[in-house]
């Protein structure tokens, strides 16, 4: 196993990650590090048995590798974004591929976040932790938030539409929740990544729109809710119910 100093990092809550990747020494190299730090790690070096360990385990967060042989890591994202158990477990997608293409395609299938190898392990780390923590959304401002038909749940971590549930992705949820809670203001881009997906956490603007254009989708026909101001960033609003 690759040697590697133990990474200081700001104390936070044991997590239970699931690591997968088909390259045994950087598989093995990242479990070192996230037990280093306090975490309990479970590995796995192709899809399949990632699929079994993530329905199995409930990880609080999976470590994702792109390039796998057999399943890929976009196959295994879709399918753990298509299963009610695993559908909201936040997921970190690497790849050795830095084109936006490919980063956009992770995505889309229901990554949070993307790091692009090879790459820091204190970065890493710190994403994870960050990540971690956006699923632990502060509910000071009180439980139940709404607008329209939508309902959100912060302490459940739910979001219904005319009481029916849907499912959204930490970043999804978070990006809704944060519009929510400013509702009737426009928030640029730069906002919206603070808040929603975190300070220490680079992403470009187009991300921000990747996830944007996700959670309009999921919420189908209320996702008109949500309003593009041009060159600046995005609204929510209240529905008019003004009669025509």
């Amino acid at each position: 196993m690759p040697q590697s100093k133990a990474i200081p990092q700001t104390p936070t809550e044991p997590l239970v990650v699931l690591v997968v990747d088909d390259e045994p020494d950087l598989r093995e190299l990242i479990q070192y590090n996230l037990i280093e730090c306090g975490h309990s790690v479970l590995t796995a070096c192709e899809g399949i048995s990632a699929l079994e360990l993530a329905q199995s385990k409930l990880p609080d967060v999976i470590v994702l590798d792109v390039m796998m042989p057999g399943l890929t890591g976009i196959e295994v994202a879709k399918r753990l974004r298509s299963q009610t158990q695993t559908s909201s477990i936040p997921i970190i997608m690497l790849t050795a591929k830095a084109e936006e293409s490919h980063e956009l395609e992770g995505l889309h299938a229901g990554a949070d976040d993307y790091i692009t190898k090879p790459f820091s392990m204190p970065i890493l780390i710190a994403r994870i932790n960050s990540l971690a923590r956006r699923t632990k959304i502060d509910s000071d401002t009180g439980i139940a938030l709404t607008v329209g038909p939508v309902s959100i749940n912060l302490n459940e971590h739910q979001v219904l539409i005319d009481r029916e549930p849907i499912r959204l992705t930490i970043t999804e949820f978070r990006l809704l929740a944060t519009l929510v809670q400013s509702k009737g203001k426009v928030l640029t881009r730069a906002n919206l990544i603070s808040h929603a997906i975190g300070p220490a956490v680079t992403v470009t603007p187009r991300t921000v729109d990747v996830h944007i254009t996700a959670l309009r989708k999921k919420l189908g026909n209320q996702g008109v809710l949500i309003s593009t101001v041009r060159a600046v960033g995005y609204r929510i609003d209240e529905p008019d119910t003004t009669p025509s």
